[in-house]
């Protein structure tokens, strides 16, 4: 197999096909490969927007047991104030109970933040490999434009001098 029909069966595509697999050969092509490495970027920016959120929606959570928590010290200090130490007592309690969640929510929140920074870095990493992907098969394919030009000069050149 020759230079030219190996640059060829690397860049041809047979039709519009949906998926990005192999071709009859069991070899990707190029435009397979851009097309996968497309999909996996797009999944990875999905995995992080899907952290953030959580982590977003447990930083709502941990406000609102903030305000609650707040609100049930504010309950205490009034019932204490009031004479109603029996009261007083069961809104300490529960505020107790709720620093612990507080305290679980806040671990929760700390490991999504630390899991989305992470999931960020691949992203930039796989985003610059598919980057240099890109240019690597801009930069074939130039070639093999060339290669054909060339190939085509060399012909028509041949046909000029003729079976002389």
């Amino acid at each position: 197999m020759g230079v030219f029909s190996r640059f060829r069966t690397l860049f041809a595509r047979k039709g519009p096909k949906r998926d990005a697999g192999p071709t009859a050969s069991g070899q990707l092509t190029v435009a397979d490969a851009q097309l996968k490495q497309l999909a996996a970027v797009q999944s990875m920016r999905r995995g992080v927007a899907d952290v953030s959120v959580s982590r977003q929606r447990l930083d709502i959570q941990a406000a609102d047991l903030q305000r609650a928590m707040d609100s049930l010290q504010n309950q205490a200090a009034a019932s204490q104030n009031a004479g109603d130490s029996g009261a007083a007592q069961t809104a300490l309690a529960r505020h107790l109970i709720m620093a612990e969640q507080l305290g679980d929510l806040v671990t929760q929140r700390d490991a999504l933040a630390e899991q989305e920074t992470m999931l960020i870095t691949s992203l930039t990493q796989m985003q610059a490999r598919v980057s240099g992907f890109n240019v690597t098969a801009e930069t074939l394919k130039a070639a093999q434009t060339a290669a054909e030009a060339r190939h085509s000069i060399a012909k028509s050149l041949d046909d000029l001098d003729g079976p002389g």
